[in-house]
């Protein structure tokens, strides 16, 4: 009885498959939606076959898995996968200026051309003097988020924005080797001033700038030097008391180095003695000018300016010598601890430049201090003494040295560093300025051009263990050396010059 109600219902089923208004098929999409089946990525079948960009991802909806199996690469397929998943969002090229656009989910990354920058390249690249100083040759300055170049006396600025041309056929701070030029020489200094004011304003060139005329009996430093008195009490420091024999040799001075080359040290100058004897150095600022230290005009009553030497013994044809027409020392020099160890002399008659004779290029305040004076080194030079109890040398030397750290230079020394002064050279290395350099140029390079950033001032003894060269800060005197290269003074007689136990020579 239990299989009865089975073909009751059996029945009734066939019965209205069979009725009129039935039929034994049904329509096609009710066949598909039976048939179809879903298809599996990771089915047995699917992983037999290799991949197929159409089949995986167009006739299906395929996973980054299935795309990575196509591609066989990551990088490829990130690029298919981005756009796939939610477009080219760089189909509007969103980069300006030729920049090209890499899409990616949601959002793309464009990579400038040169010059530009900002998420679509639509800015001009800030630059900065602290990069590469700004492409620039020689000066950088930064003006509305760019740099501005520019270049120093003797050249001018290129098409380029970047680059120095020279307008002259000897400019200054270039190592220039070129055929030999009439001679020039000259007799004796003469004339001398007492310098403008540091900070004062502009000068007038048509008067005495340096208000009454200099007392040739009395010391131009202010007050009277006594020779006999000890040059400890003459320096007067209370940090330390140092022997005589120490503040005799504190005063400066190349040690090891070597020989200039032909041409290349052309802005050394000497000052000579009436016996023809150089007693410093100074640096060819132009044809009239030449740079030197204030306490060298206490070592001689008469001197010369000697240009184009190299060896002392013997003349090559590029020698000349020159009378001194203007002396003009800084008004703040102190005697008794160098600072503002500077003075400019103004020759009768102009310089001839030629091979080992040309001018070194003198910087801007704020380039000089951020770029050449953070460089590894400069270079001094001078015929100074070759060690600190030898002979001066009778060839023009040069050395290398490098710039030392402002309190590693206080602590080495119980003498007042200040700020118009800096330190360069070695702690152990045997080499350093000696007597008879003082006065002469510290120049630093940049790239193929040299600029004046210092002067021999000072120093303890010659090459010593721990202690360091001192120089006169260049840069802090721009304005000043400025001022001097355009004042004119009426004749005022001739400097009383006293050599006194603080000579440095």
């Amino acid at each position: 009885m239990a299989g009865l109600p089975c073909m009751l219902l059996l029945s009734a089923s066939l019965a209205s498959l069979l009725s009129p208004g039935g039929t034994v098929f049904i329509n096609r999409e009710q066949a598909n939606g039976i048939l179809d089946r879903v298809r599996r990525a990771n089915s047995l079948f699917e992983e037999m076959k290799k991949g197929n960009l159409e089949r995986e991802c167009w006739e299906e909806t395929c996973s980054y898995e299935e795309a990575r199996e196509v591609f066989e690469d990551t990088e490829k397929t990130n690029e298919f996968w981005n756009k796939y998943k939610d477009g080219d969002q760089c189909e509007s090229s969103p980069c300006l200026n030729q920049g090209s656009c890499k899409d990616g989910l949601g959002e793309y990354m464009c990579t400038c051309m040169e010059g530009y920058e900002g998420r679509n390249c639509e800015l001009p690249t800030r630059k900065f003097c602290s990069l590469d100083n700004g492409d620039c040759d020689q000066f950088c300055r930064e003006e509305q988020n760019s740099v501005v170049c520019s270049c120093a006396s003797g050249y001018i600025l290129d098409d380029n924005g970047k680059s120095c041309i020279s307008t002259e056929p000897y400019p200054c701070g270039k190592l220039t080797l070129a055929p030999s030029r009439r001679r020039r020489s000259a007799s004796q200094a003469a004339h001398s001033a007492e310098d403008p004011s540091e900070d004062g304003g502009d000068l007038d060139p048509t008067t005495d700038p340096f208000g009454g005329d200099l007392d040739p009996t009395t010391n131009p430093v202010g007050g009277d030097l006594d020779p006999t008195k000890n040059p400890v009490d003459l320096l007067g420091l209370n940090k330390r008391e140092p022997n005589s024999t120490e503040v005799a040799n504190s005063l400066v001075r190349i040690v090891g180095g070597r020989d200039c080359k032909e041409g290349e040290c052309p802005w050394q100058a000497l000052l000579i003695k009436e016996n023809n004897e150089g007693f410093c150095g100074g640096t060819i600022l132009n044809e009239f000018y030449v740079l030197t230290a204030a306490h060298c005009l206490h070592q001689a009553k008469h001197f010369k300016v000697r240009v184009g030497d190299r060896n002392t013994e013997i003349e090559d044809g590029n020698e000349m010598v020159h009378e001194v027409e203007m002396i003009i020392k800084h008004n703040k020099f102190d005697q008794k601890t160098y600072n503002c160890d500077i003075a400019v002399l103004k020759l009768k008659t102009p310089i001839s430049f030629r091979m080992n004779v040309a001018p070194a290029c003198l910087p801007e305040k704020d380039w000089a201090e951020s770029t050449l004076m953070t460089q590894k080194s400069g270079i001094v030079s001078g015929f100074g003494r070759i060690h600190e109890k030898g002979r001066t040398s009778v060839t023009l030397k040069m050395l290398e040295v490098p710039y030392v750290d402002r309190n590693t230079c206080k602590l080495s020394t119980g003498f007042s560093i200040t700020s118009n002064m800096f330190c360069a050279g070695y702690d152990s290395k045997l080499e350093d300025a000696c007597q008879g350099d003082s006065g002469g140029p510290h120049v630093t390079q940049f790239k193929d051009t040299y600029f004046v950033t210092g002067i021999i001032s000072w120093g303890e003894g010659c090459a010593r263990k721990g202690k360091f060269g001192v120089y006169t800060k260049v840069t802090n005197f721009l304005k000043w050396i400025e001022r001097s290269m355009k004042a004119k003074a009426r004749p005022q007689g001739e400097l009383g010059v006293t050599a006194t136990p603080m000579s440095l020579d």
